[in-house]
């Protein structure tokens, strides 16, 4: 039968040399195609990376720009020039020149890069480092153009006669001081250099180039040299289409021209990279067409080599597997004979010390297996004992008692009600935090948590909405509810510093669970905070206890404690989901299981409800 196995195993080896062999030139030929397409990829990443360079660069000049410039729209000389209550044309002189010679003079100094700042009323009066004619004519035509106020916006080029080509920016912006009727626009007209310069100190191999077109479309920079009068090909246009970015393929008397453009979201300015294909790819295509030749040179020579040598070790090979065959079904103690010499032999001992190794893995990792549980169960004792503060509560009974008896004696009704709530949320408290409570406790609770804070602040209105045969089936953790209340009054009233004005809290019963729902009227969350703590909320239970949250968001403690006990208590899906937050208010849900009930006999499980299915909102 051995004979008959090696014979079989013999035959496939020459049957996959032949099929190897056959496909080989194929494979090489698809295998240099693909790498083409992935040097041609790989060269227009390079373009994009480098594009992208250049943008960052321009977005960081004109943001420096606009900083530069917003002392100026904040400036009391700029309120007074936009109010127009000039009462005659020598206070209207007296103002446009302090506000050239105190506010755009200044702006001059040390940036050689700005050619001009003008500050134009909505009225059409300007005032100018450079020219206040071209500002007052400029400024109807850009006031249509722009339809945001208080944003920068590139407008394009412009050219003065007998004067450079500048870029020009601008701002419409309302007076801080008058309010939205006096409006004015500010002109920022820059040199080219510096975008110039930006553009030129990039490089695409030894010929390419970058040049940008302004909003207009018009050329704003080309290494070729013409400027305003040029604008973007129709055959650009029409490749490009409605893209922001992409790339596309010119035909040239050189060769193929790679063209890749970036249409920037901040600046409207359009950038382009031009660059000869085979000038990019000349170096990558050597080094591929050699490595092609000698890869398939290298894997013809150890085919040969490998069949020779698998032709005559199959016998040994046919031993081994039949002993992995035997170590596979779980003969750990099988051992294979360690007198072959060479590959073989290393190959038996490599296979006798793996066996070895595996038996002895299992054994540890059975062992390693049961600390991990004692472990795990440790670690969940000590969170559960770690999330309740512990205290004296005889000492504060006592002192309590003491306060609530003076305030009856000074017949101050007001301190004595709270007293006695405050008494009652620390009886409540003080118990063992890792006991289950039902949710009829919890309304208690927090019902003398929200009379205290009635007391302090007038303007809240509260409800807590639960009727006592569903409070009483309802499993809960202790003080589940209260951080959370106190969660509304400190980020969504206190933090800003709005009165509080209302907070419900209510209960209803679903084919889940039970969905207890805290909603309060303060100022929530932003979106992307909403979603960073319901994706902590969704992590398993092991996940969520190695989470570490920051120290300085104490809000996220407080919810991921309480989530987390729900977890620890009842299991998945129970826990919390932040159902809503924005300006008119946060909606925090809690899902909890309800007891069974019988309705044999009308006594009450002591189990909890299983849902089928995940928990949805």
């Amino acid at each position: 039968m051995g004979f008959f196995m090696n014979a079989s195993l013999q035959k496939k080896i020459i049957f996959l040399m032949l099929l190897l062999y056959v496909p080989l030139p194929l494979l090489g030929q698809f295998w240099y195609e693909k790498s083409y397409k992935a040097i041609k990829e790989n060269a227009i990443g390079s373009s994009y990376q480098l594009v992208n360079q250049v943008n960052d660069h321009l977005d960081t000049y004109f943001k420096e720009i606009q900083r530069l410039m917003y002392p100026v729209l904040v400036n009391d000389l700029t309120s007074d020039f936009l109010n127009g209550r000039m009462t005659d044309s020598f206070e209207r002189f007296r103002l446009s020149e302090q506000v050239e010679r105190k506010l755009l003079n200044p702006l001059m100094t040390n940036r050689e890069d700005i050619h001009g700042v003008s500050l134009v009323t909505g009225k059409g009066i300007a005032v100018s480092s450079s020219s206040f004619m071209s500002a007052e004519r400029r400024f109807a035509i850009y006031d249509k153009r722009m339809k945001d106020i208080g944003k920068f916006v590139i407008m394009g080029l412009e050219h003065e006669e007998e004067g450079p080509t500048f870029l020009t920016m601008a701002i419409k912006f309302s007076s801080l001081n008058y309010g939205d009727e006096d409006r004015g626009m500010l002109i920022v007209d820059l040199k080219l250099d510096e975008v110039i310069n930006i553009t030129q100190n990039v490089r695409i191999g030894k010929t390419g180039y970058i040049w940008i077109a302004d909003p207009e479309q018009k050329t704003a920079y080309h290494p070729s040299g013409y400027g305003a009068e040029t604008s973007i090909p129709e055959h650009y246009l029409k490749q490009m289409g409605d893209q922001r970015r992409g790339t596309f393929t010119m035909p040239t008397d050189e060769g193929n021209k790679l063209v890749v453009f970036f249409r920037s979201n901040s600046t409207g300015l359009t950038l382009f990279s031009e660059v000869l294909l085979d000038e990019l790819n000349s170096s990558l295509l050597k080094v591929s067409r050699i490595s092609t030749f000698v890869s398939l040179l290298l894997f013809f020579l150890v085919m040969v080599v490998a069949s020779a040598v698998m032709y005559s070790l199959s016998n040994s090979l046919l031993t081994l597997l039949r002993l992995m065959k035997r170590a596979e079904l779980g003969e750990l103690s099988v051992r294979a004979p360690e007198n072959k010499n060479a590959e073989i032999g290393s190959l038996y001992r490599g296979f006798n010390k793996m066996v070895g190794e595996i038996k002895r893995l299992v054994e540890i990792v059975h062992v390693s297996e049961l600390r991990e549980k004692e472990l795990e169960v440790k670690q969940k004792e000590a969170l559960l004992h770690a999330m309740q503060a512990q205290i004296n509560p005889h000492f504060l009974y006592n002192t309590l008692e003491f306060i609530n008896s003076s305030a009856i004696v000074e017949g101050n009704d007001k301190i004595s009600r709270m007293i006695v709530s405050l008494g009652d949320m620390f009886r409540y408290n003080v118990q063992n935090p890792n006991d289950r409570v039902t949710l009829w406790d919890e309304k208690q609770h927090i019902e003398a948590y929200l009379s205290i804070q009635a007391e302090r602040y007038e303007s809240l209105a509260y409800s807590v909405e639960l009727k006592p045969e569903l409070g009483y089936r309802v499993m809960s953790v202790r003080s589940m509810l209260q951080p959370i209340v106190e969660n509304s009054f400190k980020h969504g009233f206190q933090k800003h510093k709005i009165p509080p004005n209302y907070v419900r809290v209510s209960a209803a019963e679903t084919a889940d669970g039970c969905l207890v729902s805290v909603e309060d009227g303060g100022k929530g969350m932003t979106e992307e905070v909403l979603d960073s703590y319901n994706q902590l909320f969704d992590m398993p239970i092991k996940e969520l206890m190695e989470h570490r949250p920051s120290t300085e968001n104490k809000m996220s403690i407080g919810l991921l404690n309480v989530h987390t006990r729900i977890r620890l208590l009842f299991g998945e899906p129970y826990g919390l989901f932040i159902a809503a937050s924005g300006a008119d208010g946060t909606c925090i849900d809690i899902l909890l299981p309800v007891k069974l009930e019988d309705h044999h006999d009308g006594s009450k499980g002591d189990g909890h409800e299983l849902p089928n299915s995940s928990r949805g909102r």
